[in-house]
């Protein structure tokens, strides 16, 4: 029996859109049911009072982005039942030729990017170092030199004999490159290739100069496929040329390769919601979903994979994105940008993060206030779990809270990252909290002017960048980081209290200040309180707390696993400055006295005590499907 519901829209893979769209499934006479189109379901509800459109299982392949306005405002688009509808913006490849050694070859209407899948599974864009998938971080990158006239962002020197002679620049082939401490890396298509120079000379400039000592690699040409699971464009006959994994099952499996960067876009929409579909095959340098304005929207129990980023917000407010996992992502997992003030980001599991670019987040905000993260899984990831940043551009960031996360695995790919950052080069009052969170593995890695690899360099736990002050950094557990598991960069009345820390090596600090020369007299840290924290590790207690010109700072209560302290109770420490940005001020005059033991000490909103989800958080995505 065919089930009409007069309150709501169905679309299916099934359907057509010269229907009624109000049947779940086409009726026996076949001339009723649902939709075949969002875009015709969009319009309906746009003309009509139904405001709910359930969508059908299987794959819907989008040849353009859905758009929405304040036209669409409070409508839903839901997944029906418990069916798993899958919107894709990648192109399905068949008809594939063998050609020997492993090589099967398809023609396309156009050259791919670096978002290639197979059987759901990405694929590597061949490049011309050999890359190990073991050692993913390090393998096939080349040192790249300045060029003659110093360091450049549009050019590079390379070595004779790391780019083949007959490697032509063409529409598919682009270079990644990255600095020496691996802070952010760009990707942009191949210029030109001076093979008698060694010149390489790029289409789009890069973020940094391009020094000596610094990382490179050329990517997506067909001649460069060495193993399985590598792909790369072939010019001369514009073909797609894969080396599966499987090849007996690899085009039934399914080639895909992205071609949108976005599947849906809302521009000032508010009250939009978004359950239980999932987001697939889109350009790494593109968002899933893109919201721009609007507020009030909700994004939850949905599945976003093989997309560039999921989710960005940008400039709109008080919208939930809760409940969704998002994996093997080219970018980003939440983006927030413009003011994208009030949203709460919560219950999200993120992982494999940065698969193509490197210097982003599973949760990343510029200029976004009254912010809420809670309870997010966030692992694997090349520079970020969460990342608040203000580049004193009047894109400030305030009273936000990052609370109750577990991230582990991340800042395995580049330098000056790691688990939580805030950055505040305004050097105003922050007003906001980072508390409860679990912070495992921070990596750390980067190169020096040689291209030798630094391993575990500046792999914070959670980082103070920059000025960031006013922050309330409590009931914190971090292990595995390298440098610091707290870090105040210049910043002035932060808490760091009843945190607790584990350190692998004598060199790595639980607790480190330190101030910003280069920003001058303005960035030497002030009224910073250290107080009542715990560290475990097997350095001398003064090795835990690392300060560098900390200026005038209270630190009182603090234990070492020995039962061992620091901090005269209610004493100020206040060791003044010097000019050396270096001076490291020893703790060994100042008695490790605790007056009040360790019992005293409140470990309560710490673990499973501080996990609980309250009324403003919903788990709204458990909807009742019709």
């Amino acid at each position: 029996m065919t089930t009409t519901d007069q309150t709501a829209f169905f679309v299916s893979t099934k359907g057509n859109d010269s229907w009624s769209g109000r049947l779940a499934a086409p009726n026996a006479a076949g001339t009723d049911g649902p939709f075949a189109s969002l875009e015709k379901a969009r319009d309906a509800m746009r003309a009509s009072d139904i405001d709910t459109t359930y969508v059908r299982g299987g794959t819907y392949r989008l040849n353009k982005t859905l758009t929405l306005d304040s036209h669409d405002d409070g409508h839903s688009f839901l997944a029906y039942k418990s069916e798993t509808p899958v919107l894709s913006g990648g192109e399905r490849v068949t008809g594939f030729t063998y050609e020997g050694k492993g090589l099967y070859s398809a023609k396309l209407s156009s050259a791919n990017g670096l978002d290639v899948s197979i059987g759901g599974v990405r694929q590597h864009a061949a490049q011309t170092g050999d890359f190990n998938p073991d050692h993913a971080a390090t393998s096939g990158w080349h040192v790249l030199k300045a060029n003659s006239t110093g360091a450049s962002k549009t050019s590079f020197n390379f070595t004779n004999g790391d780019i083949p002679s007959g490697l032509k620049p063409h529409a598919g082939l682009v270079v990644q490159t990255f600095d020496t401490e691996r802070l952010k890396d760009d990707i942009s298509h191949v210029k030109s290739i001076d093979q008698y120079h060694h010149t390489v000379t790029l289409d789009d400039a890069a973020s940094y100069g391009l020094r000596t000592g610094g990382t490179y690699r050329v990517m997506n040409d067909a001649s460069l496929i060495r193993d399985a699971g590598e792909f790369g464009w072939r010019a001369s006959d514009g073909k797609l040329v894969v080396k599966p994994e499987h090849a007996a099952s690899f085009q039934s499996d399914g080639v895909v390769v992205a071609r949108l960067g976005t599947l849906i876009k809302t521009s000032n929409a508010s009250n939009v919601s978004f359950e239980g579909l999932t987001f697939s095959d889109t350009r790494y340098d593109g968002s899933a979903l893109s919201m721009q304005g609007g507020h009030g929207n909700s994004v939850g129990g949905n599945h976003f994979v093989n997309v560039g980023t999921a989710v960005s917000l940008d400039g709109t407010d008080t919208s939930r994105i809760a409940g969704n996992h998002m994996e093997q992502l080219g970018g980003n997992g939440v983006s927030m940008i413009h003011a994208a003030n009030g949203n709460r980001i919560y219950a999200n599991t993120i992982e494999h993060i940065g698969q193509i670019t490197k210097g982003g987040a599973g949760i990343g905000a510029v200029g976004s206030s009254n912010t809420l993260v809670s309870h997010n899984d966030i692992t694997d990831a090349p520079r970020y779990g969460v990342s608040f940043k203000e580049w004193d551009d009047g894109q400030l960031n305030r009273k936000n809270i990052v609370e109750f996360n577990k991230i582990h695995n991340v800042g395995q790919e580049t330098a000056d990252g790691g688990g939580i950052e805030m950055l505040g080069r305004s050097a105003q009052n922050m007003g906001s909290v980072i508390r409860g969170n679990e912070v495992i593995d921070t990596g750390g890695l980067a190169t020096d002017g040689k291209g030798n690899w630094l391993a575990d360099h500046k792999g914070w736990g959670i980082s103070l960048d920059d000025l960031t002050s006013g922050v309330v950094v409590r009931d914190n557990f971090v292990k595995g980081f390298a440098w610091a598991g707290i870090y105040v960069h210049g910043g002035d009345d932060n808490l760091l209290e009843n945190n607790f820390g584990i350190a692998s090596r004598p060199e790595d600090a639980f607790i480190r200040l330190e101030w910003v020369p280069k920003a001058g007299a303005e960035a030497r840290p002030h009224d910073n309180m250290v107080i009542h924290n715990l560290t475990a590790g097997d350095s001398p207690i003064n090795q835990y707390w690392k300060l560098l010109s900390p200026g005038r700072l209270t630190m009182d209560g603090n234990v070492a696993a020995n039962g061992r302290a620091y901090g005269p109770n209610d004493a100020v420490f206040n060791p003044g400055f010097r000019d050396s940005a270096h001076a490291d001020y020893s703790l060994k005059d100042h008695a490790p006295v605790l007056s009040h033991g360790i019992h005293d000490l409140s470990w309560s909103s710490m673990g499973t005590d501080g996990y609980q989800a309250d009324s403003s958080m919903a788990q709204f995505w458990d909807h009742a499907a019709y």
